[in-house]
């Protein structure tokens, strides 16, 4: 016999709880995780420090481009100009042609001398708190200091040719024989790059070994140009 109806539902016991097991994460569970979520983020991190390592070095390379086209400009120019004597009276031209430096005059006001300021020039290289530099200077600027036209050069080097292209020894015993100017910088950020090793053997335009290799971080910058001395044929 079925029994007797109360008219009101039957109530199941445990209905409203909670099974076992379902309560949260087990301890593995929380270990998986947090392995899983330290992998994540160290590959997040070796991505970011990738970038901006990679950001830096195109930045030290931009800026070593802009400094050493600077610094090829101004010389380019000034050896250009070498001799130049309108009067034919200041006895300009290239003064002194070593292998690391150079000194020029030019009359450029055409007043017969080269005694204002940027008719007699020097290249050459100097160390400054430990840094070599570039300096464009004249005995005729003010407090008689040069001009720092880049940082971070590793090497200055100049070859001068004749008239028929010979190579003359320097330092050139005649500087009236020389007719054009082959110049070559190389130039280094402050900073190496520890995901680059540098094995590059750096020459001039005649062939000759200036640096290298240097086995180590840095990445350098080499740029060289051949600067005809238009005023010293005549």
């Amino acid at each position: 016999m079925n029994p007797p109806s109360t008219g009101r539902p039957m109530r199941i016991k445990g209905r409203n709880k909670i099974s076992q097991g379902a309560a949260g994460f087990t301890l593995v569970e929380l270990l998986i995780a947090v392995a899983i979520s330290g992998i994540v983020m160290a590959g997040i991190y070796s991505v970011y420090v990738s970038q901006e390592s990679s950001y830096t070095a195109q930045a030290q390379a931009t800026a070593m481009e802009q400094n050493v086209r600077a610094a090829v400009y101004f010389m380019q120019r000034d050896i250009s100009m070498a001799g130049c004597d309108p009067s034919g009276t200041a006895h300009a031209g290239i003064l002194t042609a070593a292998a690391h430096s150079i000194r020029l005059t030019e009359d450029l006001n055409g007043d017969g001398d080269a005694a204002e300021y940027n008719e007699d020039i020097t290249y050459d290289l100097y160390v400054k708190d430990g840094v070599q530099k570039l300096e464009r200077k004249t005995p005729y600027s003010i407090n008689h200091t040069g001009q720092v036209a880049v940082q971070g050069v590793e090497v200055l080097d100049f070859v001068y040719l004749d008239g028929a292209r010979h190579v003359l020894p320097t330092p050139v015993s005649d500087p009236s024989k020389i007719r054009s100017v082959q110049v070559t910088l190389l130039v280094r950020p402050d900073k190496e790059d520890p995901h680059y090793l540098n094995t590059v053997v750096y020459r001039n335009q005649s062939g000759d070994v200036i640096f290298g290799p240097g086995n180590d971080h840095f990445r350098r910058r080499l740029l060289t140009v051949e600067v005809r001395c238009r005023n010293l044929a005549f």
